[in-house]
């Protein structure tokens, strides 16, 4: 019985392991990402200053989820 408890607890903290450094941050850089491409178009006219806004965006979006410092 003992070493069906150790494996249960072991399949949960590996999800939470998967969850925690795989799954999520994948979710939130895809997240961050649309959310950039969502407000760069309304604001410069220039293909350069889009992109800059694009990066500064998505770093700043980053940062604000805790994935970058």
């Amino acid at each position: 019985m003992r070493k069906y408890y150790i494996i249960i607890t072991a399949v949960i903290i590996l999800s939470f392991l998967f969850y925690w450094y795989s799954y999520r941050p994948s979710k939130i850089r895809s997240a961050c990402l649309a959310e950039a491409e969502f407000n760069r178009f309304n604001i410069y006219a220039n293909d350069k200053e889009r992109q800059q806004f694009l990066d500064d965006y998505y770093k700043n979006c980053l940062r604000r989820f805790g994935l970058e410092r």
